[in-house]
């Protein structure tokens, strides 16, 4: 880790250039022009900072060096690209339709955790089991219904029989419960959810994120998420 911090301070001492953000976005789209940029911006006289979905590169400020990978800040010790992923997920989060996902809420809410989720997946299961605990210590659920083996899938198509339901949450249980699910079709947000998953790199169910942009990849036991949300 120490070799690293050395290597970024010398980046950070030796790199500056007169170039601006327009001429950072055309070097970079020349090099890769079927990657599409969110975000670009000069952080300071050494780097630009890249935003393509949910990674973040850097490009030295002489346009020469691409960088992906993590930078600290050497006197706080601050991952400083972590906590613009986590900003960017927060964003992206905060766009999602409530319209689109299904809530379980608490009587009242403390915090409020999205969760892709596939019926197919026995972990998914075995969270929406402790579903209840989650809301007993005022957690609210916001489901978002995922098909991590796409389109082609038997859960895919539960799924949207679940959407085009009236009662969507009576269905999940059938799902989880491996009860048979009549068939429905409807308009719905999966196709959407998909590409969420890719812009947020949902790469497994469950996944689940905080409001704050963090992750928690992965099935956990209520109890492990309580206590991150409240050391959050």
């Amino acid at each position: 880790m120490k070799k690293i911090y050395i290597i970024l301070s010398i980046f950070l001492i030796s790199c500056s250039s007169s170039y601006e953000v327009d001429d950072a976005e055309k070097a970079f789209a020349e090099k890769y022009p079927n990657l599409k940029i969110e975000s670009i911006k000069k952080v300071d006289s050494s780097f630009f900072e890249i935003i393509i979905k949910d990674q973040i590169l850097y490009l030295t400020a002489d346009l020469k060096h691409l960088l992906a990978g993590n930078i600290i800040d050497l006197k706080t010790g601050n991952n400083l690209t972590e906590a613009r992923v986590k900003k960017h997920r927060s964003s992206v989060l905060k766009n999602i339709l409530d319209a689109d996902t299904i809530i379980y809420k608490p009587k009242e809410t403390s915090h409020v955790i999205t969760v892709f989720t596939d019926i197919s997946c026995p972990y998914c299961k075995k969270l929406h089991n402790e579903i209840d605990k989650l809301l007993e210590n005022n957690i609210e659920v916001r489901y978002v219904l995922f098909s991590r083996n796409g389109k082609n899938d038997v859960a895919y198509r539960d799924m949207v029989s679940i959407w085009c339901s009236t009662n969507k949450k009576e269905l999940i249980e059938k799902a989880f419960n491996d009860d048979f699910l009549s068939s429905k079709n409807c308009e719905n947000p999966l196709d959407k959810n998909y590409q969420l998953g890719y812009e947020l790199r949902v790469n497994g169910t469950p996944m689940i994120f905080t409001e704050d942009g963090a992750v928690i990849p992965g099935y956990l036991p209520y109890k492990r998420i309580i206590e991150i949300l409240k050391s959050g």
